[in-house]
């Protein structure tokens, strides 16, 4: 074998070889756990804020809190003790106090008794606030104020402490606190997004299979992403807000439209030719999954969208805009940063409202060819606006899925949903108001948002907006600048992706590369070579999603699917790699003259005809004359003639075959053929003749002897 062709086969070998995720992905536990958590401990027992009436000064606050015993000990003497602290002038101060606050003026108190192992229970705490009642909290002017209700008890005789519930509550009055000079402009970005599980694997022109009907539930009628809509279309922030789409949501809700599957597999995409006995029993109906019933939905959800005033983009999946920019793939970061907005402009017909895209990190570490919108206390390369870093760490901390930003102080982080969801979207109203007291406010909520925090934080936006103590400033005016210095946060990210699990995606990214490099496109065929390998960057970006990653309980979850999802990916880049392949002959080829040609089948398993050459190695003095170019339609295949130039004086040679591409890169797997030669033929053909003249000696010595023996007779 040529050293040539050795080195080609060895390439072979490497670039068909898709890595599987779980040899270079990380540890799924967090080892890094000073990065998320501060000082806060968790709670033996549970105590979550369901509900609290207005806040207003020298007014009774009413608050509702449930009492869940976890545990496989009963507790006695339970008593909830409301306290808090002076009201916070800044979104730094309020997050302190909720990480480490010190809560020393002390209110009323309610005894709740026992609770057995298991058991919950519902309480009213009535909490005077006015100055000349008993056991009041004494607050006397209006103000952002942090609240904390502690549970303590007894447990074997023994007293403790239990739960602690912390939230911040805005208390109005009949005065406002008073304003500072000049005007205090606001704008305010509200992202939409969401896991879209699709089936990994998916590539163009398919039906959307969908792992489940999550996201049909999020978009029905009283769903997730229907109260998300609601909030913001309900409330009037004057122009000052912009909605921020995942364009990977809005693509799959236009598809589901279309109608859908439900499985938790799909069907191969390379076709290739089925034995009929082999058909017989297998893709039963059960495994063809079911229809899809949130079609009617998604198209209204759409339609609702676009209602909406100010459009922006966000990552494709939420995908992390560092890690993305890590990989370094031109194609993959297309997809990420560019492609969403035509994306959004053909699903709802209008373009975009601004150039800024809104990631999940706040950060940019390399320059990404879009505007990005990042947090004021981050550098960045490229071109950006900035947000509120405090506000948005505040911000960030809502909702079933609580984020810890890497842009926030870790003094400063804990396990956030030790505050209940409610707790802390009442504290995210409340934010906003304390920042309004800046001379220029931009709010940016979480990427993935719930809508009670949502809400909450519309109403206060709309009440100041309302009242002139906000002036309203479009996202679209917001001043974008070029970046200086080191880009990055000045804090670690806790779900920042590790190397290994760049290098994953790398080799993955490249692969997809290569499969589109090999697939030409035809006129007659609506699909392209793009459009057909788009859907697989997409399933790389849905990897690289920090939709739950960038939450504590959700990261080693978030890690896990991932790595299933790469993998699932790999195996599918395997199969339409190995779509396109030669078709070894059964046996010996056996040429009867020099001038034979030699016959082999070329088969393409793609939807896209696929432009080759045939390469070979073969041993010395033995040349195949081959054509060009051979044209594999799609989902067909083509008979291949070559002649060869073989050394006469060789019984039997064997060859080695494969498809690459004009630009010599392989294409499809090794095959080896061996070829009869004239001087074997000739060689079978004396020994035959050899073997007759014997037979016909012997049969002639035999009659002899018969006549003889006949004649003395």
């Amino acid at each position: 074998m040529s050293w040539r062709a050795a080195a080609a086969i060895a390439a072979l070998a490497v670039s068909c070889t898709v890595p599987m995720a779980q040899a270079q992905t990380p540890d799924t536990g967090i080892t890094e756990s000073h990065y998320w958590l501060g000082s806060r401990g968790p709670d033996e027992l549970e105590l979550s804020l369901l509900s609290a009436s207005e806040a207003r000064v020298g007014e009774r606050l009413e608050v509702q809190l449930r009492i869940h015993n976890p545990t496989d000990g009963a507790v006695d003497d339970l008593q909830i003790t409301s306290r808090r602290s002076d009201a916070v002038t800044s979104t730094t101060q309020a997050r302190q106090e909720l990480a480490a606050g010190s809560f020393p003026y002390y209110g009323a108190s309610l005894g709740a008794g026992a609770l057995q192992p298991g058991e919950s229970r519902d309480v009213t705490v009535t909490v005077p606030t006015a100055l000349g009642e008993d056991s009041t909290l004494a607050i006397t002017e209006p103000g952002a104020y942090p609240l904390l209700f502690t549970l303590t008890g007894t447990r074997d005789g023994q007293a403790a402490s239990f739960a602690e519930e912390r939230t911040i509550l805005d208390f109005s009055g009949d005065q406002e606190a008073p304003e500072e000079e000049g005007e205090h402009s606001f704008s305010l970005v509200y992202p939409i997004t969401t896991e879209v599980d699709v089936v990994p694997g998916d590539t163009g022109g398919e039906e959307l299979i969908l792992e489940s009907e999550q996201l049909a539930e999020q978009l029905s009628p009283g769903g997730r992403l229907d109260q998300l809509l609601d909030a913001y279309l309900e409330h009037d922030l004057h122009g000052s807000g912009c909605v921020a789409l995942d364009p990977a949501l809005i693509d799959a809700a236009d598809r589901m439209s279309a109608g859908y599957t439900v499985n938790e597999t799909r069907p191969s995409t390379a076709k290739r030719p089925t034995r009929l006995r082999n058909s017989w029993f297998t893709q039963s109906d059960s495994d063809r999954g079911e229809p899809g019933t949130g079609s009617r939905d998604a198209a209204a959800w759409l339609e609702k969208l676009k209602k909406v005033d100010c459009r922006m983009l966000m990552p494709w999946a939420n995908a992390d805009t560092d890690a993305v920019a890590h990989v370094g793939n031109e194609w993959l970061t297309h997809e990420a940063f560019e492609q969403g907005a035509a994306t959004i402009e053909r699903v709802l017909g209008a373009p975009l409202s601004t150039k800024l895209t809104a990631p999940a990190s706040g950060t940019s570490e390399h320059a990404v060819p879009v505007p990005l919108l990042v947090a004021d206390n981050s550098e960045w390369a490229g071109e950006a606006a900035t947000f509120d870093a405090s506000l948005g760490a505040l911000l960030a901390q809502t909702g079933s899925k609580p984020q810890t930003t890497g842009y926030s102080n870790p003094e400063l982080r804990y396990d956030f949903s030790m505050d209940s969801e409610q707790a802390r979207a009442l504290t995210a109203g409340a934010s906003i108001s304390v920042a309004s007291a800046q001379e220029e406010t931009v709010a940016k909520l979480p990427n993935y948002q719930d809508p009670a925090a949502a809400r909450a934080v519309m109403e206060t936006a709309q009440r100041l907006l309302d009242s002139g103590r906000l002036q309203p400033r479009p996202v679209t005016a917001l001043d974008v600048g070029e970046g200086s210095g080191t880009p990055g946060s000045p804090y670690p990210d806790p779900a920042a992706f590790h190397d290994a699990e760049i290098t994953q995606v790398t080799q993955q990214a490249r692969y997809t590369d290569e499969l589109m490099s090999i697939m030409v496109n035809d006129p007659g065929i609506a699909m392209t070579r793009y459009s057909f390998t788009a859907p697989l960057r997409h399933d790389l970006l849905t990897a690289l999603s920090a939709t739950d990653r960038s939450s504590l309980h959700g990261f080693t979850p978030s890690v896990k699917q991932s790595r299933t999802r790469l993998e699932k990916n790999a195996n599918m880049l395997r199969e339409l790699r190995a779509s396109v392949s030669l078709i070894p002959p059964g046996n010996v080829y056996t040429r009867v003259s020099e001038s034979s040609p030699l016959l082999i089948v070329a088969e393409n398993g793609l939807p896209l005809p696929v432009d080759a050459h045939l390469a070979y190695d073969a041993p010395d003095g033995a040349t195949l004359n081959t054509q060009d170019l051979i044209h594999i339609p799609a989902k067909g295949s083509i008979t291949v003639s070559m002649t060869a130039d073989l050394p006469s004086d060789v019984d039997q040679m064997s060859l080695r075959l494969w498809l690459a591409t004009p630009s010599e890169h392989l294409i499809s797997d090794p095959i080896d053929i061996t070829v009869q030669t004239r001087a074997g033929i000739v060689s079978v053909y004396g020994v035959g003749a050899i073997a007759a003249l014997a037979l016909v000696l012997a049969a002639l010595f035999r009659l002899g002897k018969r006549k003889k023996k006949k004649s003395h007779g």
